[in-house]
């Protein structure tokens, strides 16, 4: 098991490992390309994640459900620690929220889960992703209107891929050929330039990333304890929720927190000290949950 966690994290610090040394090098300034990524790359990675998922009413809402009260849940558990802190709770609270449940959760359910729950666990990638373009928009950016959050180019794809997804609409290889390529682009380069912010964490700033790298999947596994029980889901379900209850802060965090000028630093060293963490409670959470489902 913990051969499989450090498959699946060490690439991802990899590639943060290559924007880190990079930077190091070569001056880089990389709030035009997290731009970019925002407004081209992700919103493609979205809608060609999105466009060709089957939708299940019944399974898809109590999922929904428990990944919103997971989510908001979590930031409710971080607010004292922010404060204990003396970080503001539009900096710490919001990667405390919003875990790591693409580049990282997809993979683990699918190895651990097999086929049978990777597209629930993809509806669980979704169900965050709109929460956090959405609601987490607007506690990191909270003079940003709402209207500005709603018209992104993020959310707007979410839509469009789960409208295609749930109409069941045929899709031309003509628009997701290009999407997919588009999309392929987006994750490599927000580790990319998270590597790059990487170089300007000051110490100070590991004491944060130390305490929310060890919050993060602690109040996600406290919600997810306290909620499991009175949902109506199958034991499989409840083993899905507990691996993503336990994921590190999603690299997001940061590309949020550099659009929105919202301490970027602080912010990667709490996705990056997480990731690192990982590996010792991801562990916690597949075997809590296999011995959910398997009971």
């Amino acid at each position: 098991m913990i051969s499989q966690v450090i498959s699946a994290v060490f690439p991802v610090i990899a590639v943060v490992l290559v924007g880190y040394i990079y930077a190091h090098k070569v001056s880089t300034e990389v709030s035009a390309i997290n731009r970019v990524n925002m407004d081209i790359f992700l919103p493609a990675l979205i809608f060609s994640a999105l466009a060709t998922r089957e939708f299940n009413a019944n399974l898809d809402g109590w999922l929904v459900i428990a990944t919103l009260v997971i989510v908001i849940g979590s930031g409710f558990v971080a607010l004292p620690l922010a404060r204990w802190l003396s970080v503001d709770a539009k900096t710490f609270c919001p990667p405390m929220m919003f875990s790591n449940s693409g580049t990282l959760g997809l993979p683990l359910a699918l190895l651990a889960f097999g086929e049978s729950e990777f597209s629930n666990a993809m509806l669980l990638f979704v169900t965050t992703n709109l929460l956090f373009f959405t609601l987490g928009a607007y506690l990191i950016g909270r003079d940003v209107p709402w209207r500005n959050i709603l018209s992104s180019p993020v959310v707007i794809a979410t839509f469009l891929g789960m409208g295609c997804g749930m109409l069941a609409l045929p899709m031309s290889d003509v628009v997701m050929v290009p999407a997919k390529l588009l999309g392929e682009v987006a994750l490599p380069l927000m580790l990319f330039t998270l590597g790059v912010r990487m170089t300007a964490v000051r110490r100070s700033d590991l004491r944060v990333g130390l305490a929310g790298a060890l919050m993060c999947p602690l109040s996600g596994l406290i919600v997810a304890g306290l909620l499991i029980p009175w949902l109506p889901l199958s034991s499989d379900h409840h083993a899905l929720l507990l691996l993503f209850a336990v994921l590190p802060p999603a690299v997001v965090n940061h590309l949020l927190a550099e659009s929105y000028r919202r301490d970027p630093e602080k912010v990667a060293a709490i996705v990056v000290v997480g990731h690192a963490m990982s590996v010792l409670f991801v562990p916690l959470g597949l075997t809590l949950g296999l011995a959910s489902a398997a009971g």
